[in-house]
């Protein structure tokens, strides 16, 4: 059994895999206070259902976090893999940065390609994106060539509600919520339209416009936190994926053998 990790700014994400398949999946709040004893507690649950663990893997955007996971597996005596943009992937990377692109970027668009785009239904590739929507909303292009273009990063309904209420005087703090009404009737609705319509009509058009820099088919898949949202309410969006990142860590692992674990 392999144990993959997805550690975001605001939640952490986990995956057992046996083989390709995952067998079990868990999600915990990212609050440094008590996360290594929910972390424990949720490896412990995997071990306790009779599952033992060969090696794990961890895509993060948080060092300090990813440190303390490492740490953790290390004294539990399990092989660790840390996802890095130097390691073997199906694909190869078009980027003047590779050394600051992220892991979570990088192992979702891995998985996508290997799972949507490399193999298409009518067997020949075809272009991917991603749509990863959470703290941040990045998208990532995988071209059907097998290079990896690029993509964008923007922010979440989260963060940009922040904004409005940290950068304004009187603008209160609103959660992110799809709204009732399109037109706000009160300030706190106002603001969760604007935002949350925002959001999807700004992915919608995203996906539109990268398309139209494509050739041929571009299959895109949403993943993050409002991936679920975004497929209900974006045609753009032709399925929605919550597991994508960690699915783009075991195949990554796979991918990579044990010169690659730390």
């Amino acid at each position: 059994m392999w144990l993959t990790f997805d550690i975001g700014n605001s939640a952490i994400k986990g995956g057992a895999f046996e083989g390709d398949l995952l067998r079990h999946a868990f999600s915990l709040p990212h609050d440094p206070a008590g996360m290594e004893a929910r972390l424990d507690a949720a490896i412990s649950r995997v071990r306790d259902a009779g599952h033992s663990i060969d090696r794990a893997g961890i895509a993060s955007v948080v060092p300090d976090s990813a440190a303390c996971l490492t740490r953790l597996l290390k004294d539990r005596g399990h092989a660790t893999v840390q996802i890095r943009s130097t390691m073997r992937l199906p694909f190869q990377l078009d980027s003047t940065s590779p050394d600051t692109l992220g892991v979570d970027r990088l192992a979702a668009a891995a998985a996508a390609w290997f799972e949507y785009g490399k193999s298409s239904q009518d067997g020949d590739p075809r272009h991917v994106i991603v749509v990863d929507a959470g703290s941040a909303v990045t998208c990532e292009v995988v071209r059907r060539s097998g290079v990896y273009a690029g993509g964008t990063i923007g922010p979440g309904p989260e963060l940009a509600l922040n904004a409005l209420h940290r950068g304004t005087a009187q603008l209160p703090d609103v959660a992110p919520e799809w709204p009732r009404i399109l037109v706000g009737r009160s300030t706190a609705e106002a603001m969760q339209s604007g935002i949350m319509y925002g959001f999807v009509e700004g992915v919608r058009g995203l996906l539109r416009r990268i398309r139209e820099t494509l050739q041929g088919e571009a299959f895109a898949v949403a993943t993050g936190g409002w991936s679920y949202l975004l497929a209900e309410q974006a045609p753009e969006v032709d399925r929605a994926d919550e597991y994508l990142v960690l699915r783009g860590v075991r195949l990554l692992m796979a991918l990579n053998d044990e010169a690659e674990t730390g």
